[in-house]
């Protein structure tokens, strides 16, 4: 390496007119009256806020920073000190394996180029260092948060997160239904961010049961459940059923009604059952009776070759009573004769509570 100039000056004392000596004591004695000045004071180290353009020594930039001149490059570049620091920690997709005692006891573990996270050496194996989000009540909530920031709300006690530019549950996946047990919708909506309320535009299908479904919507379904006997299957999103319901003729059971004395017959006495059959039955309209015919039943009907209170001749009862109608009508003309049916109850045993669907 080339010396470099300076501003420095070597003086001496004179020796003693006197002295004697070897030649080593005369060099001595020349070294111990030398020294090394300069007129303008000595300092080995550049400080101040522009790079030297040659190599002055050290720079200490701004005062702080500190600077080397590389002769292979030709200007100053920051001190290297790498060998001086001890490893901070692992960093690669591979298990680093038991560390030694001047090994550090953290692993940032990599994927390719994707950082995948910390993890600590506890003692026996690499564990992932979990990260504890910050916690505060609903007012303090990050103002600028950032995708996917956490945060744990004490006052609804939940954690949630940052995610499309709202501030949401971290548990549930959009479209999951929940029930919960918050009387007011407002308070029920306040505890769970980022869910609103079960079909809260579709008016047809709210206040109904939820049940499972066992076939996907539209006419060609392409994934379906079996359901046991007498269940529907029933398609996804689909609406069935009544709060109230009035019972039609053929969801009525088939019954009879005993009729008391009415007449009493001189010669043919029977009992007289009224039974049901349906409307469209062709026995009604041949005037039948179902079988297997009731005890001491009675026929009534126009133009019957036996007479009114016995079949085919034979009488059917020794007492009994005669149906006598005032007037005869058609079934079209029974609602004048006949209050209407009032709707019965098919709600069963319920418990209300407030659905929310996770947006």
């Amino acid at each position: 390496m080339p010396l470099q100039k300076t501003n420095l000056v070597i003086v001496a004392t004179q020796l003693p007119p006197d002295f004697e000596g070897t030649p080593q004591e005369y060099f001595a004695a020349i070294l111990e009256r030398m020294d090394i000045q300069s007129p303008v004071g000595t300092n080995f180290f550049v400080i101040g806020d522009v790079e030297p353009a040659s190599n002055s020594g050290p720079w200490f930039k701004n005062g702080t920073k500190l600077y080397v001149f590389d002769i292979n490059v030709g200007h100053y570049v920051p001190l290297d000190i790498s060998d001086s620091l001890s490893q901070f920690a692992f960093i690669g997709p591979n298990d680093p394996g038991t560390p030694g005692t001047a090994d550090p006891l953290i692993w940032f573990r990599t994927v390719g180029s994707r950082p995948l996270g910390w993890y600590g050496w506890d003692g026996n194996s690499w564990d992932a260092a979990g990260g504890v989000p910050n916690s505060g009540n609903t007012a303090n909530r990050p103002t600028n948060p950032v995708d996917l920031e956490q945060y744990f709300d004490t006052d609804i006690n939940v954690l949630i997160h940052w995610e499309r530019s709202a501030w949401r549950t971290v548990s549930g996946t959009p479209g999951d239904v929940k029930a919960v047990t918050a009387d007011n919708l407002t308070l029920a909506l306040a505890a769970n961010p980022g869910w609103s309320v079960l079909f809260g535009n579709d008016e047809s299908r709210r206040g109904r049961t939820i049940a499972q479904a066992a076939k996907d919507a539209g006419s060609s379904p392409v994934n379906t459940v079996s359901t046991p006997a007498g269940v529907t299957q029933r398609a996804a999103n689909e609406v069935f059923g009544e709060e109230l319901h009035v019972l039609g003729s053929l969801e009525v059971q088939q019954h009879s009604h005993m009729i008391g004395h009415a007449t009493l017959l001189n010669s043919v006495n029977s009992n007289i059952v009224l039974f049901r059959v349906e409307d469209a039955d062709t026995e009604i309209l041949n005037a039948g009776i179902p079988s297997p015919t009731p005890p001491n039943s009675q026929t009534a009907r126009t133009g019957h070759s036996a007479p009114n209170g016995s079949q085919t001749g034979v009488s059917l009862g020794s007492t009994g009573t005669q149906l006598v109608t005032s007037k005869q009508f058609t079934i079209e003309d029974a609602p004048s004769y006949t209050t209407a049916a009032t709707g019965h109850n098919t709600v069963q045993p319920t418990v209300w509570l407030w659905h929310l669907v996770k947006n």
